[in-house]
């Protein structure tokens, strides 16, 4: 059995598609700690969902809050991929952040960045990548061909509802959702992956 790790994780939406799948994967978590975390065995692929709070610069004037806190989840998942690498060749390893944050001042040029709707997820949630992965074709090229869900937040004067301004209570309006469990906060919530570019990502990276 294929093993995945998902690193800085304890929802898993990025690897959901691994796990339906028949993929074994492992949620590096709150719980564990990636700081407490070694691989013992040959692993497929790697996601890491560094929190990407210290990296954001949204209510904070600009600046991103505390970086160098950040760097310390971000290195201790780097050091992990290394030595998954030096048990056998990954398939893949990808780093994931909000593309408006500062995490590419310490990774460089993030590899990809994509929008969900380009995926059919009807939102918006700017999001790069960086690592070694096979990029998904992108689905939608116009916004108006997107199918759209009804009672989506969007804000006065923008043209696509956004994530990252919704409420968690928006998890029961979106079915692409209900495959995983119910947020506890809007934190989390904004945090999930868009069920679409999920399996996109799965198709090509096997």
């Amino acid at each position: 059995m294929k093993t995945i790790l998902h690193l800085c994780a304890d929802t898993g939406s990025d690897s959901r598609p691994y796990k339906e799948a028949g993929y074994n994967v492992i949620l590096v978590g709150s719980e564990i700690g990636v700081e407490n975390y070694t691989p013992d065995r040959p692993i497929h692929g790697i996601f890491a969902n560094p929190v990407c709070t210290e990296f954001s610069t949204a209510r904070s004037s600009g600046k991103a809050r505390d970086p160098a806190k950040g760097m310390y989840l971000v290195n201790e998942c780097r050091r992990i991929i290394q030595e998954a690498e030096n048990i056998a060749p990954l398939k893949f390893w990808v780093f994931e952040n909000p593309a408006k944050g500062v995490l590419a001042d310490y990774m460089g040029t993030p590899s990809y960045q994509y929008e969900p709707w380009w995926y059919g997820s009807p939102w918006t949630k700017r999001t790069a990548l960086w690592g070694k992965f096979n990029i998904p074709n992108r689905v939608y090229q116009d916004w108006d061909d997107v199918p759209k869900l009804e009672g989506l937040y969007q804000r006065p004067g923008r043209g696509k509802p956004s994530l990252a301004f919704m409420h968690k209570s928006h998890y029961h309006k979106i079915p692409e959702f209900q495959c995983l469990p119910e947020p506890q906060s809007d934190m989390e919530f904004r945090s999930l992956c868009s069920q679409k570019f999920a399996q996109a990502f799965f198709n090509v990276n096997r």
